[in-house]
């Protein structure tokens, strides 16, 4: 006689969860769609007001030009290859000011973490330092080290890098007592405190001063391409406001708003790869 081999039959708990699941997923693909929506009619609604504005003479199109004639440049100029030159001239100085200026700060947290008596002698230093309006240090480094990318990358560190090291050192230090003292008790040796609990719990406010420190490594740049620099879209602004061209100026700044943006959602895409286990 042939043994007949039993399937396991879904129990109702199953049933529930698997419709539980399904429910939720429709749930975040519906508010992910709202959400997406009324984007666009905000969007939208300060576009055509702007345009109405202009067209009934309660705006100035001189002053504040309009989207249409800011599509239009933008049409005339992104197919052209020094528009392009001077994005990535932007972008170049952005990305290696940001990376330099985190790896630093989150290296600078670290070691502060690990020592207060170290951390004391160094705070007020550091918070002198973080006091002084680092942008207006722009001529000085455009004097430094010239024109090119040097004096936009020093920039670019300078004001990042405070940013980073004040978050790390936030996440690094503020460690819930409860489960300091369990990790403890438990036997975790220096490693392993460091890896099961300090490092879990700092990285969210690490990776909040990530994207708060790349979107002021941007505005570090373009501060310092209209200082003074020989490529770049701060350039690029600084010559189209001496010319009176309030619709190239609006359009680069449309440009500059997306790139950041885009920049940002990068990264918040690898802050959630990284802290799924959330």
């Amino acid at each position: 006689m042939s043994e007949t081999t039993m399937v396991p039959v879904p129990t109702d708990s199953d049933a529930w969860v698997k419709t539980q699941l399904r429910a939720a997923s429709a749930q975040r693909l519906r508010h992910g769609l709202s959400v997406w929506l009324l984007r666009l009619v905000v969007i939208g609604g300060a576009l055509g007001s702007w345009q109405l504005l202009v067209a009934v003479g309660w705006l100035d199109p001189f002053v504040v030009s309009s989207p249409q004639a800011v599509g239009a440049f933008l049409l005339d100029n992104l197919g052209t290859g020094k528009f392009w030159q001077d994005v990535q001239a932007t972008v170049l100085a952005t990305l290696i000011g940001f990376v330099v200026a985190s790896i630093a700060g989150v290296a600078a947290a670290f070691v502060l973490a690990q020592s207060k008596h170290l951390h004391d002698v160094v705070d007020p230093i550091l918070t002198f330092f973080n006091s002084m309006p680092r942008v207006a240090f722009a001529p000085l480094f455009v004097v430094w080290f010239g024109l090119g990318i040097t004096s936009k990358i020093v920039l670019a560190f300078s004001l990042c890098f405070f940013i980073v090291l004040s978050g790390a050192l936030v996440g690094l230090t503020q460690v819930d007592s409860d489960l300091n003292t369990i990790t403890r008790q438990l036997g975790a040796n220096r490693r392993q405190y460091f890896v099961k609990l300090v490092l879990p719990n700092a990285l969210p406010s690490i990776a909040a001063s990530l994207r708060l420190a790349l979107i002021y490594g941007f505005l570090a740049v373009v501060v310092g391409e209209m200082i003074g620099s020989s490529s770049g879209l701060g350039q690029q602004i600084a010559f189209y406001s001496g010319v009176l061209r309030m619709d190239a100026v609006f359009g680069i700044l449309l440009v500059l708003g997306v790139l950041v943006s885009a920049a940002v959602a990068a990264l918040r895409m690898v802050e959630n790869y990284f802290l799924r286990w959330q």
